[in-house]
């Protein structure tokens, strides 16, 4: 009894293995020919033919509200099928017409192999092949990666000829995740041998069906196109980035001359440097880094009301350093609101010289200058700028240099912005962002990239006086061409800083100005930079005024 009793346990055993096995083989058949029926009907495919790529699909660089940056167009594509044309003379010439090639070139290429030939079309091309009742061609729609009209190119970057490889910018820093889409392909059957089996005449497969990843930016798009068209007729060459003065999230960044992305071999030598994003470039920052001098000032306990004597100059050592308005023979005396409104050299070096140098570069420093913003932790290559050693004592030179935003200091356009926005939100810095995540076609986020984190590196009321300073420059300083009266006002800093380079027996300046807006409730940080411009105040405030005014006209 007990062998019989132990048979049947095993049997009963044996038997719910099998029926849980063809239960798994029936859900895995299922699976396969039911819900991948597709998938692998074309890796099947795949493997027994001989094949051209048509179209790779990528994922798309998008903007914070989903609208893409990339793949905004449409372009055509015929697809030639040599063995069927080759046998009709007549259709080829019909052809060789439409697609405006020579007849012997194209019957040369369609006879060197019995693959597809994929060839580049227009749109009329595309549907006069169409109308036609020829055999042996295709025409296919697919998406451009990029045109003339691409906005933010110096940030997306641009990809190889094929399409598959981000050769700069985000493309680059993001190709693994970018190059997720998948593709179209024209082919033939082939035999055992790799030969064309004409019987079984061309295929098309696709497998666009594949999950794509897209990379979500903090920009918005049209944000981005407001400010490039008023620097493509303002700006030659120069940077604007607006921020979001809470967030720390960069809403527009655009840098001039620009460049065609689907094209950029004339570009590559061109003395301009096109291909150089100068909003992440660094430079002297000349007068607006007297908000870190100010800064400095008011944090050690300095009145606002304490005045200077400007002449027109400073002698210091047997070194004259001049005001900007020398000529007129000074500003005479002056407090720090009219100093800095006003910008004046001479009252900020002798302030500079009052609370030292090491006050000034640890001011710098916490308005993060000389370090990098952010920016680098989600994969872009920005510059972290250049501060002063603050070991060991200076000269007096050094130190009114470096009062007034000139000797070795470098800072760029996002770092200004991001400065300016500390004085906008109440003292506070933030990491400043431009990816803000990984996110699938339906909008779905897959992986964080943003991690925003900040810090209070001023007082409250030392950031209520600098407003007021920066409201005045705007209101009857050197800023007064950044003025937005009907949109809600602004306030900012000029700056027009030397370079000590010299062109056509002229020096060159570079010219700044970086404010924000609106003045009541203020939302947003805009730095304006243009290279070898005239001043500030003339060459950079009406841009950020023109700049400003479209947004709020426009809602933001």
């Amino acid at each position: 009894m007990r062998c019989v009793f132990l048979f049947e346990k095993r049997y009963k055993f044996i038997r719910f293995i099998f029926f849980v096995f063809l239960a798994f083989v029936t859900v895995r058949l299922f699976v396969i020919q039911t819900l991948r029926s597709q998938e692998f009907s074309v890796k099947a495919a795949l493997q027994q033919t001989r094949n051209r790529t048509v179209y790779k699909e990528r994922g798309d660089i998008l903007d914070r509200n989903g609208i893409r940056f990339t793949s905004r167009e449409t372009s055509w594509k015929a697809i030639l099928q040599p063995a069927t044309l080759l046998n009709e003379p007549a259709s080829l010439r019909i052809i060789a017409d439409l697609l405006k090639v020579p007849y012997e070139e194209l019957k040369d290429k369609l006879s060197s192999d019995n693959l597809p030939l994929v060839a580049n079309i227009s749109q009329a091309q595309a549907i006069a092949i169409m109308d036609s009742t020829i055999k042996g061609i295709s025409v296919m729609d697919t998406r451009v990666r990029y045109s003339k009209d691409t906005l933010a190119t110096h940030i997306l970057g641009y990809v190889g000829k094929k399409g598959d490889e981000g050769l700069a910018g985000i493309e680059k820093a993001y190709q693994n995740t970018l190059n997720t889409g998948g593709a179209v392909y024209a082919g033939v059957i082939a035999d055992a041998g790799d030969s064309f089996m004409s019987d079984f005449g061309y295929r098309i497969w696709s497998d666009l069906d594949k999950e794509r990843l897209n990379v979500k930016l903090t920009l918005d798009y049209h944000m981005q196109q407001i400010v490039e068209e008023t620097m493509d007729r303002m700006v030659d060459k120069g940077a604007v980035v607006v921020m979001d003065i809470l967030t720390g999230e960069i809403l527009a960044m655009a840098s001039r001359p620009d460049f065609d992305p689907s094209n950029i071999n004339p570009y590559l030598n061109d003395e301009n440097q096109p291909l150089f994003n100068r909003a992440l470039g660094a430079y002297t920052p000349g007068s607006v880094f007297k908000i870190v001098t100010a800064a400095a000032a008011l944090e050690q306990g300095v009145s606002p009301d304490l005045t200077f004597e400007c002449p027109g100059y400073v002698e210091l050592n047997g070194l004259r350093m001049n005001c900007w308005n020398y000529e007129k023979g000074g500003h005479g005396t002056i407090n720090m609101a009219q100093a800095f409104a006003q910008s004046c050299n001479s009252y900020f070096i002798n302030l500079g010289l009052t609370i030292g140098y090491d006050a000034i570069l640890e001011m710098a420093d916490r308005f993060g200058l000389g370090h990098k913003t952010g920016l680098d932790k989600a994969g872009i290559d920005e510059p972290s700028g250049l501060v002063p050693s603050t070991i060991g004592n200076a000269p007096a030179a050094e130190i009114g240099n470096v009062s007034i935003g000139q000797g070795n200091l470098l800072v760029s356009p996002v770092q200004a912005a991001n400065m300016t926005a500390v004085i906008a939100n109440g003292g506070i810095l933030n990491k400043v962002s431009l990816v803000d995540s990984i996110v699938n076609d339906k909008g779905e986020k897959i992986r964080n990239i943003a991690s925003p984190s900040w810090k209070r590196i001023i007082s409250k009321e030392t950031a209520a006086s600098l407003q007021g300073m920066m409201l005045l420059t705007v209101q009857s300083g050197t800023g007064e061409l950044a003025n937005v009266r009907g949109y809600g006002g602004s306030a900012g800093k000029t700056g027009s800083a030397e370079t000590g380079w010299i062109k056509d027996n002229r020096e060159i300046h570079h010219a700044w100005f970086s404010g924000y807006f609106p003045i009541d409730a203020p939302r947003y940080s805009l730095c304006v930079f243009i290279e070898d411009g005239k001043s500030g105040g003339s060459s950079a405030a009406p841009v950020f005024a023109e700049i400003a005014a479209k947004l709020m006209d426009s809602g933001y």
